[in-house]
Formats: structure tokens, sequence, C-alpha cells
């Protein structure tokens, strides 16, 4: 009768326990989130992916190595070709009309990525505060731009071509992290998230610029530039790493 006894106890715990994991609202073991950050006033909500130190969108998530430990990556790759092209009638000093037509072509590819790791500290159901520490390197890329002007008129067409390519640079940076999550349902929270962080960029170094003159008659002219032209920052402070942050977990 006591082994029964002492059988049906065990059994009444271990139900009583798995079922208090399985009421939890937080994230478990094996678990991946990934959150979005919300910005604006009530009528002019705004939610969006957090950004990098350079201002590019980065997709950030946590995976739970256990329920009170974390994993934290973001990553960012960004790559830009802006184009501009413009077409106009105009008056040339030879007192003829002409066709004035401009290209240009930008380019730069950029990326980023933070890695760091989150220690729980919440008890409760729903509130989850947590802090940690982050690192994130990221590259910021070259530079080129490309362009053309093309004056078109009875004689024929004048042209010039610049291209300018300029060197990219770096980004590094590490600190630590507070905040908390608050889960309104399973699994869905919201949260602030500040931060304390070391931060250096660097952008540019070498350039060149070359231009290329076609007039509609007579040699064509050409010249060559380059040189150094470049910038750094650091910083050290607070920083609002996430700000207000809607996450999602599975």
């Amino acid at each position: 009768m006591k082994k029964v006894i002492i059988s049906l106890i065990l059994i009444v715990f271990s139900t009583t326990f798995l079922s208090a994991q399985n009421d939890t609202l937080k994230p478990v073991d094996g678990d991946w989130g990934f959150s979005l950050n919300i910005t604006g006033l009530i009528n002019n909500i705004v939610v969006e992916n957090n950004q990098d130190p350079v201002g590019n969108y980065m997709i950030f998530a946590r995976h739970y190595l256990k329920t009170d430990k974390a994993l934290r990556m973001g990553l960012s790759i960004t790559y830009v070709n802006q184009n501009f092209f413009s077409a106009d009638s105009i008056s040339i000093p030879s007192g003829n009309r002409a066709l004035q037509e401009l290209d240009s072509t930008i380019s730069q590819f950029n990326y980023t990525l933070s890695l760091g790791i989150e220690k729980h500290l919440g008890t409760t159901r729903r509130l989850d505060p947590y802090v940690g520490g982050e690192i994130l390197v990221g590259k910021i890329g070259n530079v080129k731009t490309d362009a053309k002007l093309d004056v078109t008129d009875v004689t024929g067409t004048y042209k010039e071509q610049i291209i300018l390519q300029e060197d990219g640079g770096s980004v590094f940076g590490m600190g630590a992290i507070a905040g908390f999550n608050f889960f309104f349902s399973k699994n869905i929270s919201l949260g602030a998230e500040f931060g304390y962080a070391f931060t250096y960029s660097k952008s540019g170094g070498d350039y060149s610029a070359s231009h290329v003159i076609t007039p509609v008659s007579g040699s064509q002219i050409s010249t060559f530039e380059n040189g150094k032209l470049g910038s750094s920052q650091k910083s050290i402070g607070a920083t609002s790493t996430g700000g207000i942050m809607l996450s999602f977990f599975f």
C-alpha cells in the first residue's frame, strides 16, 4: 500500500509539473524568436526591423539554448544600386536647341553581423527581464558612381563621363544590454531594450576619379585624379538598441 501511495504522489507531482511547464507563456529550450521594432505614436505606428549603427535594417533573432539562456543574432545584407535619369530641352551658346540627357548610377554593398548572449532572470508567468552582452562587426562597401551627360543638337552629340570610386570602411561595436519582454499571449511579447556600448566606424580611404569629354568635333579630353579621403568615429555611451520590440517565438 505504501508503494502504491508513493507512486500516486509521484504521478500527481509529475503531472502538475508538466502542466505548469505547458502553461508557461515564455519560450523554452530550442525555441526561436524574431523581433520587430515599433516606433511612432498611436495614430502613426510603424513596425520595422531594427537598424545597425550605420542605418541598415537588420533581421534580429533569438535561439533559446536553455529556458534562461538565449543566443541573439542580427544580420544585415544591403545592396544599393541607385539610378537617376533626366532629359530636358535646353538652349546652348550657339543659339540652337539641344536635348540634354543625364544618366547616373551609384552602387554599394554593405553587411553587418551581430552576436550575443542573454541571461533571462524572470520567474513569473509573463514578465521576462534579461541582461547580456553583444558584439557587432560590419563592412561598409566601396562606392562606385558612374555619371554620363549627353547634349545633342543638329551638329552632333557632346558627351561627358565621370567615374568615381571610393573605398568603403568597417564598423565594430561591443557592449552590455538589459531589457525585458512582457508576454501577453503564448510566445508573443512586447518589450524594451537598452544598452551601453563602444562603437567604432571608419569609412573612406583611397579614391579615384576619371573625367572624359568627347566634343562634337576635335580630340577627346581625359583627366584622372586619385587621392585619399576618409573619416572615423568612436563613441561610448548609453544607446537604445531595440526600442519597443514586438517578438514572436516558436
